[in-house]
């Protein structure tokens, strides 16, 4: 991969794992990923290859203005998906724009390997150091896998919201007790 030196984002080595920044080599994979239907049954309606490639590059971009973003996730040399946090915005009840929220989407070949935690883990040990904030999640209902996940990384359910008025969402928060 043609990494950048100076990309804000910090690299993150696990046992098993590099958490890094995306660099534009990486577009193709991650562009892989969300087409695999496991993966996107409960992130929406797919979005056009410029949309998600303006979503990819703000996640890069929040580094700058906010001080975190996202990292994509090696396994084996190759990318498996990628996880962080951001800002979007909602708008939604509860109100947490302005913090930090955590997302994660990882290819159907690491699903049930353990890759998700484990990246999840660093980059929320990486939150605890740096950040020192509580961290929010969205979860569509009926996606057990990720309720399980958030689970295990210490997230509870706060309420049942409206992402629009055809879709309901969970959110979560992690509270920050360092």
């Amino acid at each position: 991969m043609g990494l950048v030196a100076d990309h804000p984002a910090p690299t993150i080595r696990t046992e098993r794992l590099i958490l890094r920044g995306f660099v534009a080599e990486d577009f193709a994979a991650h562009e892989a990923i969300m087409a695999q239907p496991e993966v996107q049954e409960f992130l929406g309606p797919p979005m056009s290859r410029s949309d998600h490639w303006r979503r990819v590059i703000s996640s890069v971009g929040m580094w700058s203005v906010l001080g975190y973003g996202g990292w994509m996730v090696e396994y084996d040399g190759r990318v498996v998906g990628n996880c962080g946090f951001f800002d979007a915005q909602r708008g939604i009840e509860p109100i947490w724009d302005g913090q930090p929220e955590m997302g994660w989407i990882f290819g159907k070949d690491v699903h049930g390997k353990g890759v998700a935690g484990e990246a999840c883990r660093a980059a929320l040990e990486w939150a605890d150091a740096n950040l020192k904030r509580d961290i929010w999640a969205m979860i569509s209902p009926g996606n057990a896998a990720s309720f399980k996940l958030a689970e295990k990384l210490g997230f509870d359910l706060v309420q049942r919201s409206d992402l629009d008025e055809n879709e309901k969402i969970d959110v979560l928060k992690r509270s920050y007790t360092g």
